[in-house]
């Protein structure tokens, strides 16, 4: 059939122009600095591959069920329209990338159709002019094809159809192949140049690379540029005058939920929450492991991670410790190996502990506490200060044997996730994750009471939190754990501190975050003198003033919480959700573009230009 066959062709027309379009993304970005033979066969291939999916959707939809019909009219008419608004909302996307180095996505939309985008998207009428020139050029060349493919038509042979079907699907196997290989082994070109490429998700097999025991040697290019970051903005500065000399206690406890902090449920916690620094209104950086403990000790939002990856960066506040001196100890229930703590981290940490023996989580927890009290001694006769990191697991994994089931029933026996439901009663399930919590209190109870015991309390600085919480349906929306939504259910993790020399119990109900801990530790304790803007999205844990567009989560799927808990949820797929703190949604929200465009400015600072 004569009309199929030329749309067939006016789909490798519209790929090679796509493709074209997708590989001038690279120019004039940074990435562009770290490419390699691999990575250009990689970008390209990708690009090219990632066109053809494009196309063939539209030609699928738009096309061929009209060509089948004999409607060719129709058929042509929708097939070039879809492709010039395909090309189109690519070019516009370049554009948008260039300024805020994210993909068309739903903030960029509510902005544009709110009353006051000009406010922003407010250019020299010479680069609206140049833009619009460029983009009506790239919809004329989209119509033009089809009358080009109208005169290749009586040129093309079935051997043009197979290699041109055989070249598209080289190249989404060769890019494919080269990410897995990629992105175990953390290929700067290929990894930082995946993210050029609009809603493009290649291959990645990682996990199963591990399981064949194939060892992950990472490829680090060297960049006197340092790559993308630029982190600090400005090299530290250590008055070592100002050096605390104190020891640093960081106790987390992994799936930590406000509810569970009650005198009932974690007594020594809730007595010592009274004596100390009591911080109410504290919340994580994420709604998972990762991207938590990411912003703990880098002190910025997780949307770094895989710059960070990629780099090999060590957080500041890591390297500040070791210049230091400090003795710095992991105590870990579960391995730092996944997620990779340990080369993210604590790259350079000498003799790392990444891992604990014990069948359960239960009994990596007894072990890693007996084995820091044990520690205690030493460390109070050694010569340096410590920093000791201990991570606790009970409260995620659920792994309690039934002798110690008794103190809250009804209660689980284990997470039995696969009865979960918006109308059953969480009581069982809440029962099983308070017992878990009275026993990790009793852990951290043991720990405190040691350190007093040994007389390093009163020269230690302690902090407890959790690295994301944990929703047991609250918001009655059939949420349940974490990693699912980001409302303070998930987010929001007691915090206590024991700060030496502050007599006074104090509650402190002011919003504080994850990332707070690094420009506190750098600025009150190790002596860092630069603005704390310098090296951190955050600010100090004593700062009262609004911590508004606080980000959350990862680069594929974020959230903004802003003014009243307003929860502005990218997801994966692009589009904005907008629920109120309850995950309600709230219905024709406008974003206010120059608060945006500030908080992105302030998101994306540590990048270089």
């Amino acid at each position: 059939m004569k009309l199929v066959k030329q749309g067939f062709i006016y789909y490798v027309l519209a790929t090679l122009l796509g493709g074209l379009l997708l590989v001038f993304y690279i120019k004039g970005d940074i990435v562009a600095q770290s490419m390699d033979a691999l990575g250009w066969v990689f970008y390209i291939t990708s690009c090219l591959s990632h066109a053809a999916i494009l196309v063939l959707a539209v030609w699928l939809v738009l096309f061929l069920p009209w060509a089948l019909l004999r409607q060719r009219r129709l058929a042509a008419c929708l097939l070039v329209s879809g492709v010039s608004l395909l090309i189109a909302v690519g070019f516009v996307n370049m554009q948008v990338y260039k300024i805020y180095r994210f993909h068309l996505n739903g903030f960029i939309l509510n902005m544009l159709t709110g009353p006051n985008a000009g406010d922003i998207f407010d250019f020299d009428a010479k680069l609206y002019f140049t833009e619009g020139l460029l983009l009506a050029v790239l919809v004329a060349v989209c119509v033009g094809g089809w009358w080009l493919s109208s005169w290749l038509l009586h040129l093309w042979k079935r051997r043009h159809t197979v290699i041109a079907v055989s070249v598209l699907i080289g190249s989404l196997l060769v890019a494919n192949g080269i990410y897995v290989y990629g992105s175990f082994v953390v290929r700067q070109s290929v990894v930082k140049s995946a993210k050029l490429v609009p809603y493009y998700f290649p291959l990645s097999a990682s996990s199963f690379m591990r399981s064949l025991g194939v060892e992950r040697n990472v490829m680090v290019v060297e960049d006197d540029e340092g790559g993308d970051l630029v982190y600090p903005l400005n090299p530290l500065q250590t008055d070592t005058t100002k050096v605390a000399h104190q020891n640093i206690v960081m106790i987390l406890i992994d799936s930590w939920s406000r509810r569970s902090l009650t005198e009932e449920c974690m007594p020594n916690l809730w007595k010592l929450a009274h004596e100390e620094q009591w911080y109410q209104n504290h919340v994580s950086c994420g709604n998972g492991t990762s991207f938590s403990v990411f912003g703990i000790f880098t002190g910025l939002q997780p949307y770094y991670w895989s710059a960070f990856e990629v780099s090999r960066t060590s957080p500041l506040l890591v390297d500040q410790l070791l210049e230091l001196g400090y003795d710095f100890r992991s105590y870990p229930s579960a391995t730092l190996e996944n997620p990779p703590f340990s080369r993210m981290l604590f790259q350079h940490v000498p003799n790392l502990r990444v891992s604990t023996s014990g069948k359960t989580s239960y009994e990596r927890d007894l072990k890693i506490k007996n084995d820091l009290i044990a520690d205690l001694p030493k460390l109070k006769d050694g010569d340096k200060p410590f920093f000791i990191f201990i991570f606790f697991d009970l409260l995620h994994a659920y792994s309690l044997p039934k002798e110690l089931l008794n103190r809250f029933q009804p209660s689980w026996e284990y997470g039995n996730f696969s009865v979960l439901n918006n109308d059953m009663d969480p009581t069982p399930f809440w029962n099983l994750y308070r017992n878990s919590a009275y026993q990790t209190d009793k852990m951290v109870g043991e720990v405190v009471e040691a350190l007093k015991r040994q007389g390093l309390y009163d020269n230690t600085l302690v902090m407890i939190t959790g690295d994301h919480a944990q929703e047991y349906n609250e918001n009655h929306k059939n949420y349940w754990g974490h990693n699912s939504n980001f409302s303070q259910y998930q987010i929001g993790v007691p915090l206590i501190i024991h700060q030496p020399g502050t007599s006074a119990p104090a509650v402190h109900r002011h919003r504080t975050t994850h990332l707070d801990f690094v420009p506190t530790l750098m600025h009150n304790y190790l002596g860092v003198t630069n603005p704390i803007a310098d090296y951190t999205n955050g600010r100090m844990l004593s700062d009262k003033t609004p911590r508004l567009w606080h980000f959350v989560g990862n680069e594929l799927r974020y959230a903004f919480i802003v003014e009243g808990d307003t929860i502005l949820t990218k997801e994966g797929a692009g589009y904005i959700d907008v629920t109120d703190a309850h995950l309600n949604p709230v219905e024709n929200y406008r974003i206010k573009p120059k608060e945006f465009d500030a908080a992105i400015k302030n998101l994306n600072r540590f990048f270089r230009k």
